[in-house]
């Protein structure tokens, strides 16, 4: 079971150290035909590792350009304390249940 464990490991290693290419088609070189027809299916030159998915059918390349956003920088600071809060708090509340408890004999 260790030595199938480990062959199985050393199996997969070897997978993820082959690279993920696609190799040139020699379709590709020529520009004047087009078909809405073609797949990659007859595509022998593909370099794809088990571990890896190429991208042989093309990718998808979206340009949107960049928005660029100015702001106004308010820079005047007031000094003028505007606020109406009043403490409840009351200091003199009753400090005989912070006594101690006394002994009765």
């Amino acid at each position: 079971m260790k030595i199938s464990t480990f062959i199985l490991s050393l199996l997969i290693l070897v997978l993820s150290l082959k690279p993920c290419s696609d190799g040139s088609n020699a379709e590709d070189l020529k520009k004047d035909n087009m078909s809405l027809n073609h797949n990659h299916q007859e595509d022998h030159d593909d370099s794809c590792p088990v571990t890896c998915i190429c991208s042989c059918c093309g990718m998808s390349v979206t340009f949107e350009s960049i928005k660029i956003y100015t702001f106004r920088i308010h820079t005047k600071i007031s000094n003028v304390v505007v606020t109406s809060y009043q403490s409840n708090y009351q200091f003199d509340s009753v400090a005989a249940i912070w006594q101690p408890p006394q002994l009765i004999s």
